[in-house]
């Protein structure tokens, strides 16, 4: 059998030791493909996002790849970006390719601003990288392939945008396939892409549009093969809602619970908690979920009006009561910088986090991001933030500055106090 034509590396940069379910999912798309059999050759390299750009080229020039892939997020995105250039000199002929949020609503000010990079696919990303490859390997140019922004004859390009996947089922399980290991407390398994909110500060709803979901039979074979591997104790669900209807949770109960029962645990999934009663709680823990995560983000009704996110404080105190009583860590996050918050706002929303005692309290500074209504809207809202990712908020129309510096050292000592009591 003749040798793959292409050498694709696929890389992630991630936060710790975590991995990389969308290169996955592209990976193991691009795998089964049968116009790519024989054509194309994959590895995976998933390195911190901390690591010197310099190391990166190195381990990829030893390599010696035809293709790299990065997934690219606002926190690795200036590490990405210095990897890319650092890779144009290295490996001059190298064909670059970005995928991923930070980059897709805005491919073609990224490849104006970043010459290195050759590509950007847009969106969901499996179907357009397979044929940006097969593209390359028949010498055409990939600025013809939906859903793909690349550089032809020396403009940037952009092919019509592609439609989401309609049969998720269709996409190969990057478990099953053997496409990506399953490892303790790093593997995530998704049951449906979107999000019924539609929260300004966030892409998940906007680039999805509407709620796909994998058939059960799709779930539940991945839960058995990532709950048997060997050394896996926890994993985790990464779908925005997890009790995204009382149908979906009480099957979820049901698939997790044999494993929970010999001491399977699921971690940090993310819960309406507004949504969350005694009988849910218990059923939560029968899952064997550890820890939920979720808002309110704010409290301030001017912001949670901008932002389009609903909170009614009765039933958000209701759910974290009702998951404390079952032994289920709550993680309440804030956000500093949303639109229509004033720093008492901010205050006051602190005070009701810590007067409910939750596990955890997670703070963080508002990041506009690429495709979310907050950027599309900035300027409306007053919003003054750096343009280059992670897209820091500078100032609003309610807070400025320095205020919001003093916001984001009250939030990080209040973190720091409960980290302190784990």
């Amino acid at each position: 059998m003749r040798a793959p034509i292409l050498k694709v590396a696929l890389v992630a940069l991630n936060i710790g030791e975590h991995r990389s379910l969308a290169l996955g999912y592209v990976r193991a798309y691009a795998q089964s493909e049968p116009s790519l059999a024989g054509v194309a050759g994959f590895v995976t390299l998933d390195l911190e996002a901390e690591t010197d750009p310099w190391w990166v080229t190195y381990r990829l020039s030893r390599m010696e790849p035809d293709v790299i892939g990065f997934s690219v997020m606002c926190w690795n995105a200036r590490a990405v970006y210095d990897a890319c250039r650092f890779l144009r000199l290295v490996l001059p002929d190298v064909y670059i390719v970005l995928g991923g949020p930070e980059v897709g609503p805005i491919a073609e000010e990224v490849l104006d601003e970043n010459p290195a990079v050759d590509a950007v696919v847009r969106g969901e990303g499996e179907e357009a990288f397979a044929e940006l490859l097969l593209a390359l390997s028949k010498g055409r140019s990939p600025g013809r392939v939906e859903g793909v922004t690349a550089r032809r004859d020396g403009k940037i390009v952009s092919a019509p945008d592609r439609a989401l996947i309609p049969d998720l089922d269709a996409l190969p399980s990057p478990y099953l396939s053997g496409a990506l290991e399953p490892l303790d407390g790093v593997a995530y398994i998704e049951t449906y892409r979107g999000c019924p909110q539609r929260c300004g500060y966030c892409y998940e709803g906007k680039g999805f549009g509407r709620i796909r979901s994998f058939s059960q039979e799709r779930v539940e074979a991945e839960v058995a093969a990532v709950a048997s591997a060997p050394g896996v104790r926890t994993f985790t669900f990464i779908d925005p809602i997890f009790n995204l209807t009382r149908e979906r949770l009480e099957w979820l109960t049901a698939l997790m619970e044999p494993h929970a029962r010999r001491g399977i645990g699921l971690h940090t999934i993310e819960v309406d908690i507004e949504r969350v009663g005694a009988e849910e709680a218990a059923m939560l823990r029968r899952a064997g979920v550890i820890s939920v995560e979720t808002g309110p983000q704010s409290t301030g009704t001017a912001a949670l009006e901008a932002c389009r996110r609903r909170f009614d404080r009765e039933r958000f105190v209701s759910g974290v009561e009702a998951l404390k009583a079952e032994g289920i860590a709550v993680e309440c996050d804030l956000i500093v910088g949303l639109p229509g918050d004033r720093p008492d706002d901010v205050i006051s929303g602190m005070d009701f986090i810590a007067g409910l005692d939750p596990g955890r309290l997670q703070m963080s500074t508002l990041h506009v991001l690429p495709g979310t209504d907050l950027w599309d809207r900035a300027e409306e809202f007053g919003l003054v933030y750096n343009p280059a990712p992670p897209h820091e908020i500078t100032l609003t129309r309610e807070i400025g500055f320095p205020d919001l510096r003093r916001l984001e050292v009250m939030g990080k000592a209040l973190m720091e106090h409960y980290r302190a009591r784990a």
